[in-house]
Order: structure tokens, then sequence, then C-alpha cells
């Protein structure tokens, strides 16, 4: 009666799932943001884009932003050990995968205050932007973490999954139009020339290189890193 929740389209989330040769994606949480393994959690942070907005140029200051996003990655890796689970089996997966929630809040916000639509080509490219750089930054500092503890124990059998996955996300940060691996559809890219700070756009394509590269080196500590709760 209320559509909630609302539809789920199964193909392309098992598309860009990172560990399929453990099964695949059925559902989400009721808020559609998580969307894993069965019987597996993560806890959420949410950075308020607002925050990093500068009152003097009125552009973001990315580098708060990607301190932020680090930081908050590191601090939800340690979060896995420390969190209490309703049943022993999600403790147990989620131990195995230990997949991460960060995400943003107040894109709303911040482009209305910029005089932004919301709903325009320019507010969805410095939407895709930010979070391109959240969701590439945190990949990049958990291959990190795996660097000094090892990837997330179930690494090594969805490897190439999801090294795939990580490629594709790379180019859509680019802005590429076909390439893509493995996909039913593909997806809508990051239209650079729509972004009015080049500066997102630059920071989005290194944030995507760098989790790709060090990914290929150490693996990832996290099987998932970023949501974004509606």
């Amino acid at each position: 009666a209320s559509a909630d929740p609302g539809l789920h389209f199964n193909t392309t989330m098992n598309d860009w799932h990172t560990c399929p040769a453990a099964g695949p994606i059925r559902a989400s949480n009721p808020c559609s943001e998580y969307m894993f393994l069965d019987d597996t959690a993560c806890n959420l942070a949410s950075l308020n884009l607002l925050q990093f907005k500068d009152a003097a140029t009125k552009r973001i200051n990315i580098g708060d932003y990607e301190h932020a996003v680090r930081l908050w990655t590191v601090v939800l890796e340690i979060s896995v050990m420390m969190a209490q689970f309703p049943s022993r089996q999600i403790a147990e997966l989620s131990y195995k995968y230990r997949t991460l929630g960060l995400g943003y809040a107040n894109i709303g916000g911040l482009l209305m205050s910029s005089g932004i639509p919301y709903d325009s080509d320019e507010g969805r490219a410095i939407a895709g932007a930010l979070t391109a750089i959240m969701t590439g930054i945190s990949y990049a500092t958990s291959a990190e973490i795996a660097s000094e503890l090892g990837p997330f124990p179930e690494f090594e059998p969805n490897r190439e999954h999801m090294l795939r996955v990580i490629r594709n996300h790379a180019r859509a940060a680019r802005g590429d139009a076909t390439g893509y691996e493995g996909l039913s559809v593909n997806p809508v890219p990051l239209i650079h020339k729509d972004c009015s700070d080049p500066d997102l756009i630059t920071h989005a394509v290194i944030a995507w290189d760098l989790a790709l590269e060090l990914g290929e080196k150490y693996g990832y500590r996290n099987a998932q890193t970023t949501v974004i709760a509606p």
C-alpha cells in the first residue's frame, strides 16, 4: 500500500556484488542502503557535507573531506570488533566480511545553500563526484589497512569478483561509457562537464585509481565500505 520498501533490481544488485562466491544478494535492510549477504550487518556513520563547505570559496574543502573519510573508515573498521550483534551467525559473518557503512548527509542542504537546484545536471554531477571521492578513498584506506592487518578473511575466494567491481567503479569515475565488465546494464558514469568544481572530478578519478592500485597489491580489509541511507 505504501510502496515501502521500494523495488529492488536484483540483477544490478548482484552485478555490483563484491562477494558472489559466498552467494547472491537477496535483499536489503529495511531502509535499502545496505545490500549484501544474508545475516551480515554494518555500522553506519554519516559525514555532514555542509561542514566541509568553505565559507570563503563556497566550495568543498576536499582535503578535509578526504581526511574525514580516511579517519572514519578506520573508526568503522575498529567498530566491527567492538559491535554487539543479535545472533551468532550475524557476528561470525560480519567478522568474515567486515562490511562498513560510511555515508554522507545533507547533500540537499549543500546544493541549495550554493544556489544549485537539487534536480539538475550540475547537482547530480556534484553529488556523483562527492560520492566517488568518499567511496574511492574509503576503499583505498581499506586496502592500506589490509597491508598491515591482512584483507577480510573471505577476500581470496572473491578476489577477482571484487577487483572487477572496483575496476567498474573506476571506469564510471573516469566518465567511461563503455568497457564495463560483467554488467547487465551499464551505469550512468560521472559526467565531468556538468560539475562546476573540476577539482572534485580530479580527486574522484585519483581516488578510484588509488583504490584499484592498492587493492590489487594488498586486497581490502572490508568487503564493502560505504552506504548512503535514503
